[in-house]
């Protein structure tokens, strides 16, 4: 199986400039292919002659280097071709409907660079530092420290990333283990009789108060140092985006602002990935071959209460409150992470129906509004059953999931795979017609070419291609 690894390293200032610079080169002729796949398609919709004509998906990026782009030759060539390459790789996750089209990056938030082996060596310093040498005689950046904690081999591309003022260095590896198909697991657990699975499984609650409880009587929650770390983030994030929505745009007192911004959101995104790490590694250590999460609809449970103009929401302070509660829970990274490493040990991750999960009582199987008084207990209505209201929701959804076993309602679709041509110069699925197959398009590498340009050949009827403006 493929596992990544990610480790921070430490550039000195001047490093921290190239790879800036880096960044922002990789990022514009990515967002210029975007701008590129755009045009040519709303001229597609608005010309006839084009009709069943396929439109470029190639990694051509040499009509965007001219006059007015010569700051692109300040960065190795391979760092704008790594560009064009990830703006392919966006867009056969959209043809396998994995994804959206390739939108415009932006330039705040997380930022990273594709780096190809051509441009990077590592060399081992000790069994916890390692080295990185990264750049051309022509483009050198010299070697940067690595905080190296996990075993690793040297791969054959990087990506170097900055959040929050830190930098990383993020990979991919083979891993020894095998990973057990999740269909193999299943037909395993199918052969169980209701008694064995019963044996073999935990369900898990998921709520706000305890963003975990599973039906062993354990709960994961944070650590009381983690609870006051993310309260002080989020009153240092607030307090930045009120200053920096008064600082004039493009200043460098903005910019500040900006990062001021940033680190705050990167503090509280290190502490969410710490508990959902933890917290999933002792979810999989458990005893169990059978996981069962209550299923929740997340996306929907945190829309945004604001309304329209013409409707406006009820209770916007409440819901935006609500709202960040459930995020601090991090459900899904729970979920996801448990997912992964389940597999290494041979456990089946699914999810249980939650309606009225927190009203049933898993004794008797009575549903009432009065079984649960308070937040943290529960009274069975009908057959006088008491216990803690998450440990009761906890066992009602591992029993959900037994039942869901059983009953042979578990279907896992098979996982689509993005794979592509390099050298293919039109897009899948495309029909391709005689009158393109006859002679390529001609490029035109003039960047500040106006979009009218585009003109029309009466034997190929496929417009020329024109530089795209970001």
């Amino acid at each position: 199986m493929i596992e990544g690894k990610k480790f921070r390293i430490y550039p000195t200032l001047k490093q921290i400039a190239i790879l800036l610079l880096w960044i922002g080169h990789q990022r514009f002729i990515y967002n210029c292919k975007v701008q590129e796949d755009r045009y040519f398609r709303k001229f597609k919709s608005k010309a006839l002659s084009l009709v069943g004509e396929s439109i470029p998906c190639d990694q051509q990026y040499s009509q965007f280097i001219g006059a007015d782009t010569a700051f692109l030759k300040q960065v190795p060539s391979q760092i704008l071709r790594n560009g064009v390459f990830r703006w392919k790789s966006a867009y056969q996750r959209f043809f396998k409907r994995l994804s959206g089209r390739p939108t415009i990056k932006k330039k705040y938030g997380r930022q990273s660079v594709m780096i190809t082996k051509e441009l990077f060596t590592f060399c081992s310093v000790s069994p916890k530092t390692a080295m990185i040498k990264l750049g051309t005689k022509k483009h050198p950046v010299g070697h940067i420290e690595v905080n190296v904690h996990l075993d690793y081999k040297v791969p054959a591309t990087i990506y170097i990333s900055v959040h929050g003022g830190k930098w990383y260095v993020s990979f991919s590896n083979e891993d020894a283990l095998p990973m057990v198909a999740e269909a193999q697991l299943l037909e395993d657990l199918q052969y169980l009789s209701k008694e064995q699975l019963a044996e073999v499984t935990s369900g898990f609650d998921r709520n706000v108060v305890a963003p975990l409880a599973d039906s062993n009587g354990k709960t994961f929650d944070y650590t009381h140092r983690q609870k006051q770390s993310l309260k002080k983030a989020h009153k240092g994030k607030v307090k930045s985006q009120k200053s920096l929505s008064k600082k004039k745009k493009g200043s460098a007192n903005r910019r500040k602002a900006v990062k001021k911004v940033s680190v705050y959101t990167r503090k509280t995104s290190d502490i969410h990935n710490d508990f959902a790490h933890k917290t999933s590694h002792a979810v999989t250590e458990a005893p169990g071959s059978l996981l069962v999460f209550e299923g929740l609809q997340i996306k929907n449970m945190t829309a945004s209460a604001k309304g329209t103009t013409a409707q406006p929401g009820k209770n916007v302070r409440q819901k935006s409150g609500l709202n960040r509660a459930i995020l601090n829970s991090v459900w899904g990274k729970i979920k996801a992470f448990t997912k992964y490493k389940g597999l290494k040990k041979s456990k089946l991750t699914i999810e249980a129906p939650a309606p009225y999960s927190s009203l049933e009582c898993h004794r008797c199987g009575c549903t009432h509004t009065d079984n649960r008084p308070t937040q943290a207990e529960f009274i069975c209505h009908d057959c006088g059953f008491k216990c803690n209201a998450d440990l009761n929701a906890a066992l009602v959804i591992k029993k959900r999931g037994i039942s869901r076993i059983l009953n042979n309602e578990i279907i896992f679709k098979v996982p689509k795979k993005v794979s592509f041509r390099r050298k293919s110069g039109r897009r899948a699925g495309a029909v391709r017609s005689d009158a393109a197959t006859s002679k390529p398009a001609e490029r035109v590498s003039d960047i500040s070419a106006p979009k009218a340009d585009m003109q029309f050949s009466v034997k190929q009827e496929t417009p020329t291609r024109t530089a795209a403006t970001v």
